[in-house]
């Protein structure tokens, strides 16, 4: 295992780790958590997995070429995107790190202790693939805190959309936290064969839960999907910044956190990043 820098930044302020890939889509996705570590006052952590080393790679530099190496390439990936970072946040805390394995299995390890873990939400091969299973979500089953997968338009001043879901209880509050956070206000999205008076009746009870604790936040509005089709959830809530959605975990604290029809949709169609709670 190899570090930039001490593995995880060592303070009481929220870690906001972010998976570094050599891919656009993480470009955006470091971009999007150095702001939301601003936002909430957090740390950034960089992380990469490199896993040449685990297929028996020469990682050393070319004899008589300065710079050159896979590994030596890898901190250059690192430190890039240290810069990117840097853009419009230049006080921004950063630490980062170079961990030795597959993508999957160090940023799992990565997210106990982390705040949130963000990775980029197209461009990532079959780490995607595994994130948008149909049987599991992977990283966000196993990971130890909420996975952020970035895609889309990360500058869009939208409402936090929150993806009405009858069970989960954290979710909600977690809307509440960013909506305070980006200072917006919550729009809901429930299902298609929700009718307008139980539409209103979920955003009523939902402003009421959040108004005991997060006082300031409006839940302004509630859209039901035209259909039932995965396109027209997603298409309902296009003028949120940021989807807020449930995983849910049906054997106990410690277990896997399935794969709701709703989160797939979201992640499959979704034109803006979306928060995926552990509820």
């Amino acid at each position: 295992m190899t570090h930039l820098t001490p593995q995880m930044p060592q303070s009481t302020s929220p870690t906001i780790t972010v998976g570094v890939f050599d891919a656009d889509e993480s470009d955006l996705a470091v971009r999007w958590a150095a702001r939301h570590a601003e936002r909430v006052g957090g740390t950034l952590h960089l992380i990469h997995a490199f896993m040449w080393t685990e297929l028996d790679v020469n990682t050393d530099p070319i004899p008589g070429m300065t710079g050159s190496g896979i590994r030596n390439a890898a901190h250059r990936l690192v430190e890039d995107a240290r810069d990117l970072a840097r853009e419009g946040h230049p006080d921004l805390p950063i630490t980062s790190e170079i961990v030795d394995g597959n993508a999957v299995p160090v940023l799992v390890d990565a997210s106990g202790a982390s705040d949130v873990m963000v990775v980029g939400g197209r461009g990532l091969g079959r780490l995607l693939t595994l994130i948008v299973g149909s049987k599991s979500l992977a990283l966000a089953a196993r990971s130890h805190c909420p996975v952020v997968v970035v895609r889309g338009d990360i500058e869009h001043e939208g409402p936090i959309g929150l993806v009405h879901h009858e069970t989960a209880t954290e979710v909600v509050t977690r809307a509440a936290d960013l909506a305070v956070a980006y200072e917006r206000d919550v729009h809901l999205v429930v299902r298609a064969d929700t009718s307008p008076d139980e539409a209103e009746e979920i955003r009523a009870r939902t402003a009421e839960r959040i108004a005991l604790s997060h006082p300031s936040v409006v839940v302004g509005d509630v859209r039901i999907a035209a259909s039932g089709t995965a396109k027209e959830l997603v298409h309902a809530s296009e003028v949120a910044s940021m989807m807020v959605v449930a995983g849910e975990r049906t054997h106990g604290p410690d277990k896997s956190v399935s794969a709701p029809r709703q989160l797939v949709t979201v992640l499959r169609f979704a034109n803006t990043p979306v928060w995926i709670e552990r509820d």
